[in-house]
């Protein structure tokens, strides 16, 4: 994979606007992520370069040019049919220059319960609110209801967006991809009021070379900016047949880099919602591309006929994965069976044995979707989701923005729900030990790829790994989130199916239903039809779809039974410990093999009489299994954290004050004008002062009447509502009080070296401007209070 740097730096205050704002806070917020660092998303940043692009081109074609690439040649088209040989391009989206250098401490910082820093406190230190409002041209004057709040990112800041390549794209792409950063001027909300004024340039990464710089000025590309090809493979060696019968077992994970949006079938037409796991035929597709991929091999290969159209591979739905007593666990779907009682949030399993009283109170289901039962304690994990907006602007690019569905090309407005990064899903894929092998040779693990919508810009980054070894499927290894149970309890003539993921059905014309076969389980069991008695049920319903990407057309939407659903029935009891051990191993071949069709895409699978048994579930509650509290980094606390910090607490050093200024205020003598306009003299004459010992001493040159004001008259601070302040206080000591309250608050969460550095900066850059500002804040006050 090629990868450039997209470098974007703000000449003016920018709103990257969320499409949210915040009751009684801000109109019009920014875009920022779950740590509160502000972004640039992916997609807008794509749709802005793409546009600037065909500027750039038309200028091309008024010169007399014609030997520059298309727009669509460089930046792709809608619909564009999947080439293994071709370019593709990914745009993520734009970070902080600094952000790699916070996160980690970001995380351990705001981590609950005991969060030392919030999202609030991050957004403010990059961020400033702008007030605006409408003028009446007749009055003069704002009119009524016009304020608007602005959220803007301060000016100056850097942002760096990762652009990658598939494949190594020729020196006209990246040529055409530096004219059209050089041309990008403008983005976010407001640009036409002095909003938006950027600089981007496309970078080489590691070497930190300005292509656009060099492009502009030489028509060319330096020599270190032509990307490598990729390093040859030689003939690939075809997988091997496999003649064994043993079917094995291969795990993997897939960590979100990015947030991905997995379409489900519900939703209104201008959303899309996504389901919160991986289905198996995303990964079902990577591995055919991956080998198609691969020199030599076509997918009219009978290897390629038997591994992916013969479903010798299966692979199964990647659910969440969860750190559980300091190990990690792929969760399964709830049994729906599992409902909660509305008077004390106990929960019971309805496929156990009841008693009436038990029968009699009134359950409702659970809110999560995911998590595993452990010794008769259901521990519950919540996907995290979040909701994103975009709009495609007019076919005219004339128009700038988008005019709406009723206008012909005049563009829409879209929402995406989407899976939130850094968050990990557990699969595995099923076949011949020889086949597995072979599928980790041209699908290696620790690569970045794709998943679900929008993949060329701001979703779909996941790395893929395989972890342990192969594994022979002849015990219950596949799911552990049943107490890890390896023999299923005694629940005499009853038999309890689970659906583990989507189960698809026919009836007997061959559509589609939602309906349980019945019939194969029966042939399974080696019984009749009428010999299985289903006695209750606990089910749901959804729709399943997908997408053909080779034929560019979407997959039937099919009706399935929901994973989770919970089937309870009575079977004749075997008539001998001979038809009893074979029961047993046919059981659990039923659950190696699943029920219903597209079983190679994860379809069907099923645990059996994996409920029921003891511990009972009845009377516990429901235990959350929360992300664990990361440790410190490792190192040093660098000098963008330490800025941050200092920032912060300036910022509630301020706030503080700012609420005690109106009280202090009350307290102090009427004071003259002129003395007033003395002492906000002294404040504008020592702005260079940078520390509070010469900001001290420089009092002395104040006069009498000026000086006894701070340093002399004492305040009652006992009504101020800070407990830890001491009563009297001058003005100085006060504001060294306050000071020192949030310093020391900061010191007790806080490292004892990295406390050390905070507050050697804190005292050498902020002390006294602190106090300064706090000085005329309550000299504008009190001048107020003197004005009749």
């Amino acid at each position: 994979m090629t990868v450039y740097v997209l470098e974007i730096t703000l000449q003016s205050p920018l709103t990257p606007a969320s499409g949210e704002d915040r009751v009684g806070l801000v109109d019009r917020d920014v875009a920022f992520d779950d740590l509160g660092l502000p972004i640039l998303p992916g997609k807008r940043l794509k749709g802005l370069w793409r546009e600037a692009y065909c500027d750039v081109v038309d200028a091309w074609e008024l010169c007399g040019k014609s030997d520059i690439p298309s727009a669509d040649a460089i930046f792709g088209k809608v619909g564009q049919k999947s080439d293994p040989k071709g370019t593709y391009m990914h745009v993520s989206s734009a970070e902080l220059k600094e952000a790699s250098s916070l996160k980690p401490w970001l995380q351990y910082l705001q981590h609950p319960p005991d969060a030392k820093l919030s999202i609030e406190d991050i957004i403010q230190h990059f961020t400033t609110v702008r007030a605006q409002t409408a003028i009446d041209r007749l009055t003069g004057a704002a009119g009524e209801n016009t304020l608007r709040l602005t959220r803007t990112v301060q000016v100056g800041r850097v942002f760096r967006a990762q652009v990658s390549f598939v494949n190594p794209p020729d020196d006209e792409v990246i040529k055409g991809l530096a004219r059209g950063a050089a041309a990008l001027q403008y983005m976010g909300t407001s640009r036409t009021r002095g909003f938006g004024k950027v600089r981007c340039r496309l970078l080489i990464p590691d070497v930190e070379c300005d292509l656009t710089e060099y492009v502009l000025n030489h028509d060319a590309l330096p020599s270190l900016a032509g990307g490598s090809p990729l390093t040859s493979t030689g003939p690939a060696t075809r997988p091997k047949t496999s003649h064994s019968s043993s079917l094995h077992i291969l795990r993997y994970r897939l960590t979100l880099k990015e947030p991905v949006v997995i379409p489900a079938a519900d939703g209104d037409p201008n959303t899309v919602a996504t389901r919160q796991n991986v289905p198996g035929s995303h990964l079902w597709g990577i591995a055919a591309w991956n080998y198609l991929h691969r020199s030599g091999h076509t997918a009219t290969h009978p290897d390629f006929c038997r591994l992916f159209l013969d479903k010798k591979l299966r692979f199964l739905t990647a659910y969440p994965e969860a750190l559980d007593d300091g190990s990690k666990k792929r969760l399964i779907p709830i049994p729906h069976s599992i409902r909660k009682f509305k008077e004390d949030d106990n929960l019971v399993d309805l496929a156990e044995s009841l008693t009436d009283d038990e029968k009699r109170k009134p359950k409702e289901r659970l809110d999560s979707r995911y998590g595993r039962l452990d010794t008769g304690i259901l521990k519950t994990h919540a996907v995290k989701t979040e909701r994103n907006y975009h709009h495609a602007r007019a076919k005219d690019r004339r128009k700038g923005r988008a005019l709406g569905a009723g206008t012909r090309d005049g563009g829409t407005f879209f929402t995406y729900e989407a899976i939130q990064k850094q968050q990990i899903f557990h699969g595995a894929v099923l076949g011949a030990a020889a086949d597995l092998m072979e599928l980790k040779k041209w699908l290696k693990g620790g690569d970045l790829i794709g998943l679900g919508r929008s993949r060329s810009a701001q979703y779909s980054t996941a790395k893929f790994e395989w972890f342990g070894n192969i594994m022979e499927l002849n015990e219950r290894t596949e799911w552990n989130g049943f107490d890890e149970l390896e023999t299923p309890p005694d629940l005499g003539n009853h038999l309890i199916i689970t659906t583990m993921s989507p189960l698809l059905g026919v009836n007997v014309q061959g559509h589609p239903t939602a309906c349980f076969p019945e019939c194969e389980l029966a042939e399974i069991l080696d019984l009749d039809t009428s010999d299985l008695k289903l006695l209750r049920s606990y089910t749901r319903t959804e729709l399943v779809g997908g997408y053909h990407t080779h034929l560019r057309l979407p997959r039937q939407q099919w009706p399935t039974i929901a994973a989770g659903s919970v089937f309870i029935f009575h079977i004749p009891p075997a008539s001998d410990e001979e038809a009893c051990s074979l029961r047993e191993k046919r059981l659990l071949q039923l659950e190696h093999d699943g029920l219903g069709l597209r079983k190679g895409e994860g379809y069907g699978r099923v645990a059996v009489n994996r409920q029921g048994g003891q511990p009972r579930l009845t009377d516990t509650p429901e235990e959350s299994l929360e992300d664990v509290s990361p440790e410190p980094p490792s190192g040093e606390p660098n000098e963008d954290i330490l800025n941050l910090l200092c920032s912060v607490v300036r910022t509630r050093c301020l706030s503080e004050m700012q609420q005690i200024v109106v009280p202090v205020a009350t307290e102090v003598v009427e004071i003259p004008n002129s003395v007033l306009g003395q002492l906000r003299l002294f404040l504008q004459q020592n702005s260079f002062v940078e520390n509070w010992d010469a900001f001290a001493e420089n009092l002395h040159n104040l006069r009498d009447s000026a000086k006894d004001i701070l340093t002399k008259n004492e305040i009652d601070t006992s009504n101020l509502g800070i407990s830890d302040l001491k009563s009297p206080l001058t003005l100085l000591r006060l504001f060294e009080e306050v000071w020192n309250t949030h310093v020391k608050e900061f010191e007790d969460r806080w490292g004892d070296e990295a406390h050390a550095k905070m507050i050697e900066m804190l005292d050498s850059k902020h002390k006294a401007n602190m106090c300064k500002a706090f000085l005329g804040q309550l000299l504008t006050t009190l001048y107020r209070q003197s004005r009749p």
